[in-house]
């Protein structure tokens, strides 16, 4: 990786995104990890429970973690049980 100190902004964030499926019975929803690689937003990876245009706004159920892994199994056990409608009100879930 390049070093971003010299291409950011002040305020600038680059982050590097990882994309997970969840299915079930009711449909899908995406899990997107969002990994810091440079800028302002320096720390943890944050896993956050999306469709496809709208993410989950309520951080009750955002995983955090030291690494993908660590953000993405804390997210799941946020919305183990939970439904997609109850995650990420008035979405429609494919």
């Amino acid at each position: 990786m390049v070093n971003t100190k010299e291409l950011l902004n002040q305020d600038d964030v680059l982050s590097r995104i990882h994309q997970f499926e969840l299915e079930r019975e009711e449909g899908k929803i995406f899990i997107n990890i969002r990994e810091p690689l440079g800028g302002s937003d320096k720390g943890t990876f944050i896993a956050v429970p999306t469709v496809i245009i709208q993410d989950c706004t309520n951080t009750q159920y955002v995983g955090l973690g030291d690494t993908i892994e660590e953000a993405l199994e804390d997210c799941l056990k946020r919305i183990k049980g939970v439904s997609f409608s109850q995650i990420i009100p008035g979405s429609k879930v494919t």
